[in-house]
């Protein structure tokens, strides 16, 4: 009989580790998770989807987590508390190590160029990968453009407006965190890839103002685009996610905004070609929500 493989994957009870652990339960395979609440274990667990309860400062949640374990997906929450994260990433890595797994796989949720930046966001994730790389672990790192799931934040739309810190004029390859799941998975399950670095862009690149057509074209309304100041942007997130988190973000999309160009179109997604792997476009991603049952 042959050897079921079981994966780690980190935060699978929300967005981006859930559509990684969905995928690969579908494909018959054995999930884990890390977990800080005992009642998410549960309905994990109902899931099939094992659960250990701890988070990234438990170094011996974190050991029980990777035993028995063959490869792991490592999502790093978004934190603007660099100390911590440094630690998060670190103890992480350090446990996969100790454990001998075959590959892990690294999303840095955000498209980390060669050369050095200004933004928080994309230098913490460049030393992720740093630190991935000296630990001799076996690894993918899988870079996706900018999340769909954005757009949904309260407020971006609003009165037939939709208000975004990106540039009218610009396009930008974003992917749905369900696409950028066929990814990891893709890269989870090809550890000949080991030492590569995988570009995740949607299926298109899309200006601002082409993001509100389609917008138009899925929801039968008028939909006009506004570049949103990144310091209005930052003001509006702040009351939600604090000001750390609203100035880390605020500094990526300023980033963003002045090197929309150097951003991976959707035709660099050669090492993926021919294989399979279907994406979504903006439109059938918001009709596929438009149909599901509203969740708080």
């Amino acid at each position: 009989m042959a050897k079921v493989e079981r994966y780690l994957v980190y935060g699978a009870s929300g967005v981006q580790g859930g559509a990684v652990a969905r995928l690969l339960t579908g494909q018959g395979k054995q999930v884990r998770t890390v977990t800080r609440n005992a009642e998410t274990a549960i309905a994990l667990q109902e899931q099939g989807i094992e659960a250990v309860v701890g988070d990234f400062s438990d170094l011996d949640a974190l050991a029980q987590a990777h035993a028995g374990v063959d490869r792991v997906f490592l999502n790093i929450p978004v934190d603007f508390e660099l100390p911590r994260v440094r630690q998060h990433f670190r103890h992480a890595v350090d446990a996969a190590s100790k454990a001998g797994i075959e590959l892990l796989v690294v999303n840095t949720s955000v498209f980390v160029p060669e050369q050095s930046t200004a933004s928080e966001a994309i230098e913490i994730k460049r030393e992720l990968t740093a630190y991935v790389k000296e630990s001799g672990v076996p690894f993918i790192v899988v870079q996706p453009i900018v999340y769909m799931e954005n757009l949904l934040i309260p407020g971006i739309l609003n009165n037939g407006v939709l208000a975004y810190p990106v540039p009218a004029d610009k396009p930008i390859a974003w992917i749905s965190a369900e696409d950028a799941a066929k990814y990891h998975v893709y890269a989870l399950n090809h550890p000949e890839l080991a030492g590569s670095t995988l570009q995740a862009p949607g299926p298109e690149a899309l200006t601002g103002s082409q993001l509100a057509e389609r917008f138009s074209q899925a929801l039968g309304q008028s939909i006009a685009f506004y570049s949103l100041p990144v310091d209005s942007f930052e003001a509006a997130i702040g009351a939600m996610l604090g000001e750390q988190t609203a100035s880390g973000l605020g500094g990526l999309y300023r980033w963003l905004g002045d090197h929309t160009a150097s951003l991976p179109q959707p035709e660099k997604r050669e090492q993926l070609a021919d294989r399979g792997i279907q994406l979504t476009t903006l439109p059938e991603w918001l009709q596929k929500g438009s149909q599901q049952p509203h969740r708080e």
